[in-house]
């Protein structure tokens, strides 16, 4: 039995949900360069640059409440975001080429995706090393740095404060600096992370 005080704040907090998306939408119509899905959920402040292609699927949600979190497109490149996708505080994507995202991904505090070296470590580096791409129903963990041309397959887990510097296979926990495979998970099919 629902008492009075759980109804009110169920109603608290489906009136807050929607204050958020109808808050959301209006302010995804503003960024130039970008399609938003139905219900994007920005919390807080939240950086959006864009001179390239930005498709972002339904259900898009940033929470800048603590610390902004940022999308940057550069003219040329394409970022493919799918749906119900979670960018916590500080969290940043940086597409210079080719950046493509899946389904059901988290990304925690202050970690990031970027798809291009942007500065050479010795000269004639190569600073592009393809498309970096992020599969469905991953989780990235506090601070973990996505460099370029990476691919971490889908149901996978990156730990706290981890780079991943090569491909991780699906359904895999890696961590490390570098990161490497810890263990292979166990994810049911249909499950997916929320």
């Amino acid at each position: 039995m629902r008492t009075v005080g759980s109804a009110r704040a169920t109603f608290f907090e489906r009136s807050a949900n929607l204050r958020h998306n109808l808050h959301g939408s209006l302010r995804a119509r503003l960024f130039r360069g970008a399609s938003f899905g139905p219900g994007p959920a920005l919390l807080g402040k939240f950086r959006f640059r864009s001179t390239g292609t930005a498709n972002i699927g339904a259900r898009f949600m940033a929470d800048g409440r603590l610390v902004p979190p940022g999308i940057f497109v550069s003219g040329g490149a394409t970022l493919s975001i799918g749906t119900h996708f979670y960018m916590n505080a500080g969290a940043t994507i940086e597409a210079r080429h080719d950046v493509q995202i899946g389904d059901h991904v988290l990304m925690g505090p202050f970690a990031s995706i970027i798809d291009d070296d942007r500065h050479e470590v010795e000269p004639g580096a190569v600073l592009h090393k393809g498309r970096t791409v992020v599969g469905s129903n991953v989780w990235l963990g506090r601070s973990v740095a996505v460099m370029p041309g990476v691919t971490i397959g889908d149901g996978s887990v990156i730990g706290t404060n981890s780079v991943v510097t090569r491909d991780i296979p699906p359904d895999s926990f890696a961590a490390g600096a570098p990161a490497r495979v810890i263990r292979k998970l166990d994810i049911p099919g249909g499950w997916v992370r929320s």
